[in-house]
């Protein structure tokens, strides 16, 4: 009953949509849009704590950690989740629950993107350890410079830092990790402009 109060809350007090329910840690945690910001264990409410701030905030009010127990080697161990009880200073008003909900979603998301979002060029589409050494090599340690650099002139300055030619797929490379695509996929335009601007010899296929 208390997983369902809540739900309806969410739905009546919110604009998260898309929630959904699912087994976790012992209890039921609740989610929107793939993003899980509570866990109902009973009844009671505990709230993901996604980032060093919030957690602060919660312990700063008072708020207890979700304890549960995992099994190995038939002994139960406690353990300590990112997770936190309601302060009490909104335990008593749904709406401002499903306020304070709306707020620990929103950084929860952040935390997704920020997870998510390559910091290295490695971790970019096309790009690898050895792509990464080579822009490094050339004088491009980040994919800001990457970004100011432009794929053409990244390219130029990979060709002048080796000994030996890269080829022209790695301009395609280059160019697709800056949209977020594959290069393979770069459009036939847009081929013949990288390699005209770059000077190389391109063959259509």
């Amino acid at each position: 009953m208390m997983l369902e109060t809540f739900v309806e809350s969410i739905e009546a007090h919110t604009a998260l949509d898309d929630i959904s329910v699912r087994s976790v840690f012992g209890g039921k945690g609740v989610l929107s849009g793939g993003i899980m910001f509570a866990l109902i264990k009973g009844d009671d409410i505990y709230l993901r704590a996604s980032s060093s701030s919030l957690k602060e905030e919660f312990k700063a009010l008072g708020c207890t950690p979700y304890e549960f127990n995992w099994r190995a080697h038939s002994r139960n161990y406690p353990s300590l989740s990112n997770y936190y009880s309601l302060p009490e200073t909104v335990a008593h008003s749904q709406k401002q629950v499903a306020t304070l909900c709306e707020e620990v979603w929103s950084a929860g998301l952040k935390e997704k993107v920020r997870k998510e979002t390559p910091t290295r060029i490695k971790d970019l589409p096309n790009m690898q350890y050895k792509t990464e050494r080579m822009l490094r090599k050339a004088g491009i340690h980040s994919i800001d410079e990457l970004r100011e650099r432009g794929p053409v002139n990244a390219f130029k300055a990979v060709c002048i830092s080796q000994d030996k030619h890269p080829g022209v797929n790695l301009l395609f490379c280059i160019a697709g990790a800056l949209e977020g695509i594959h290069w393979t996929i770069l459009p036939e335009p847009q081929r013949q402009t990288l390699t005209h601007q770059a000077g190389c010899d391109y063959a259509t296929h």
